[in-house]
């Protein structure tokens, strides 16, 4: 078994929290069969770590100017044409801005590149190839996922550690934001989890429910009012 494809790790929740994204959003990308996930009752772990990366890449190829239909149909594709577990967590594909492409080698030819969508090759331009934040493993799949959400501090998602969890260093993100939500002050917290007062705040600062969605009581601060 390899806990990257074969474990559910996080909830659809877990994976929107993880990500920055509505869970409204993964549930129509879910629908729209450029994703997939397991199927389990309400709450349950459906997502595995290679999904994970998957909405990741499928948020960054949106950012990028490609429509969601196009991205579902090259997913279909190369998972029913080419067995291609996983498309959008495998280093083997790229974009051009308009496209999504797949490398192909052909026996005595150099490595290229072909259009999923009609299967032509050859265009000249700059391709894409996933993500800056992921960490390829030899076998050309994602083995870490680095967390963009969070700022001036890497949060990283291993599914060898920890069972997938949030990690800086070898701190629990989720242990981090516990701490927080007793109300311990960030230099007390720091100091337990061996970090400086600015990686807490960075940690804390995805967690703050924005104002639109909350307006903040008189005696609390805005850092004090978490999801």
């Amino acid at each position: 078994m390899d806990p990257r494809f074969d474990l559910p790790l996080y909830t659809r929740a877990e994976a929107a929290l993880h990500l920055g994204l509505p869970a409204t959003t993964l549930g129509d990308w879910l629908r729209s069969g450029a994703l997939e996930a397991s199927s389990g009752s309400r709450g349950e772990p459906t997502i595995t770590f290679a999904g994970l990366v998957e909405t990741h890449m499928l948020r960054h190829l949106r950012r990028t100017g490609l429509s969601l239909h196009a991205i579902g149909e090259a997913a279909v594709a190369l998972r029913s044409r080419a067995g291609r577990r996983y498309p959008l967590a495998w280093s083997g594909l790229a974009h051009d801005g308009r496209d999504l492409l797949v490398e192909i080698a052909a026996e005595g030819r150099e490595p290229g590149w072909e259009r999923i969508r009609d299967s032509q090759g050859g265009f000249p331009g700059v391709l894409r190839r996933g993500s800056a934040a992921i960490g390829w493993s030899d076998d050309g799949y994602a083995g870490t996922l680095r967390l963009v959400i969070y700022h001036d501090i890497d949060v990283i998602v291993d599914p060898e550690r920890s069972y997938g969890r949030p990690m800086v260093g070898d701190v629990q993100v989720e242990g981090v934001i516990a701490q927080v939500r007793t109300g311990a002050p960030y230099r007390e917290i720091a100091t337990k989890f061996n970090l400086e007062d600015f990686e807490v705040e960075a940690l804390v600062r995805p967690h703050i429910r924005p104002p639109a969605f909350r307006k903040t009581r008189p005696h609390e601060t805005q850092t004090e009012v978490l999801l």
